[in-house]
């Protein structure tokens, strides 16, 4: 009897005991969601260089590391310089609009003023993270290194996981494929691109806290129908307006042909014609993703809500 009343509610107590312990699970790797999620996305964008060198060297963990130690050198390392830059740059023009240099109207220069002020009282929340930062920086890296090494084997594990039928695994499959190529080179990469060039050009026309400027460029050149001229074009306005014509109208100039005009060029070609995302989707996701995970939320608040929507469509369509 008393068997019999175990088996009966055996799938009850398994049921129970895997929603424990997946909570338990979740608890312990919180907080090293944002390098979880970093390692994930820079192993999709150096996936292809670490393909390549692997077909030379033939040693996976090889190919793998010397990958890494590139992604240090190439990422990690000028992502200090433009942190310092930044910072810099945010107090040199807080100072700017504080003395008057800048001439801007009363109510705009009160809200910029208390933008700061809130970013100074915060500031002293930096140094408790660091060692967050650090310990996330270290998970990035360990674990981008085994996606790179092992990614293939995990993706046909996870597909081999999803309860759905063949047809339907290979849709949701090339779906997030497609997506993800999107949003990976098409909003984050092109992003960054068109930010560089930005900020190549307001170093050029003497614009003041140029990197400050390249990264608003960047984060706007992301979200759909803002367009990156709401920066630059008022920049060379301003200029000309205070007799400074030949920097002004160079600006523009450079503005409208390598800056909007390279973004032109290049998103179409790097997002590609069967990865369209609409607007909605992008919008709600970067701005929900960043609320929810921080930065690396842009790349995954729009990819969580499309896959949602194709898994959804997997699910009540039958083929």
């Amino acid at each position: 009897m008393k068997d019999q009343v175990l088996k009966k509610y055996a799938k009850y107590l398994f049921i129970a005991a895997f929603i424990i312990i997946a909570v338990l699970a979740f608890l312990v790797v919180k907080n090293f969601l944002t390098g979880i999620l970093s390692s994930l996305v820079l192993a999709y964008l150096f996936h292809p260089w670490y393909k390549k060198l692997n077909s030379v060297i033939k040693k996976d963990y090889i190919s793998a590391f010397i990958i890494t130690i590139l992604l240090i050198i190439i990422i990690i390392i000028p992502t200090f310089f433009v942190v310092n830059s930044l910072v810099k740059e945010s107090l040199l023009l807080y100072n700017n609009f504080r003395s008057g240099e800048i001439n801007l109207p009363g109510y705009v220069l009160d809200a910029v003023d208390k933008v700061f002020r809130f970013i100074i009282s915060e500031s002293s929340n930096l140094i408790i993270a660091i060692p967050k930062f650090l310990i996330n920086a270290f998970i990035t890296l360990f674990l981008f290194f085994y996606f790179l090494k092992d990614g293939e084997k995990i993706v046909k594990d996870i597909k081999g996981l999803i309860p759905l039928t063949e047809a339907h695994k290979n849709t949701v499959v090339s779906e997030f494929k497609n997506v993800t190529h999107a949003i990976v080179y098409g909003l984050i990469l092109t992003g960054i691109i068109i930010g560089i060039t930005s900020t190549i050009g307001f170093l050029i026309f003497k614009v003041s806290s140029p990197i400050l400027w390249g990264l608003l460029v960047l984060i706007v050149s992301i979200l759909p129908g803002i367009g990156n001229t709401l920066i630059w074009g008022p920049i060379g306005v301003i200029k000309i307006i205070n007799n400074d014509s030949f920097n002004g109208i160079g600006l523009l100039v450079y503005g409208a042909l390598f800056i909007s005009g390279l973004e032109t060029i290049i998103k179409p070609k790097l997002i590609g014609y069967k990865s369209k995302i609409h607007p909605v989707f992008v919008v709600l996701g970067v701005f929900g993703g960043i609320s929810l995970l921080g930065f690396i939320g842009a790349f995954f608040g729009p990819l969580i809500l499309i896959v949602f929507i194709t898994l959804l469509k997997s699910i009540l369509i039958k083929k």
